[in-house]
């Protein structure tokens, strides 16, 4: 029984009484141990513990216990079914794991190689080579807007000034 403790050599003989015992508990329970069981319940306070485990552990199995409907209990393959789905399911979760911690450990790397080359650059110094394009506008053409030598005017006395002593008078 595992709630025994293995190192006390005085229990070991006592395990599969004890086991059988709390088989018979299950169907009556006020059935009787053997005189030796008992006599060694007397005296081991390790046996009585796990005696006690058991039973409560057992109880509350009981009671979380779903029943059985009718048509799956006669069905003699059920278990069968039921043992054949668990074991799948456990198979595809041991297969997940290993490609999740591989996909995790390579995500890992990557993001390490990409950080230790960031690094590198910044330490070393390393600038853009390439300067980016920068827009550059054309300096406006005076003559365009005044076909004359003289400035355009900035305010409007002298815009009155210009027309007035232009050779056109425009």
């Amino acid at each position: 029984m595992w709630f025994l403790n293995r190192r006390t050599q005085a229990c070991r003989p006592f395990e599969a009484p004890l086991e059988d015992y709390l088989e018979a508990l299950e169907a009556d329970p006020d059935a009787p141990p053997d005189p030796d069981l008992a006599a060694h319940l007397a005296a081991c306070p390790t046996c009585r513990q796990a005696l006690d485990l058991a039973r409560d552990a057992g109880s509350l199995v009981r009671e979380a216990a779903l029943p059985v409907p009718e048509s799956l209990a006669a069905d003699p393959f059920f278990a069968a079914r039921v043992s054949a789905r668990i074991r799948e399911q456990a198979g595809r979760s041991a297969e997940f794991l290993p490609q999740l911690e591989s996909f995790s450990l390579r995500l890992l790397a990557y993001s390490m190689s990409f950080a230790v080359l960031l690094g590198a650059l910044s330490v070393s110094g390393v600038t853009r080579t390439t300067r980016p394009p920068v827009a550059r506008l054309r300096p406006a053409d005076l003559r365009a807007v005044s076909p004359e030598a003289n400035p355009a005017p900035v305010n409007p006395d002298a815009v009155v000034y210009a027309v007035l002593t232009s050779e056109r008078g425009r």
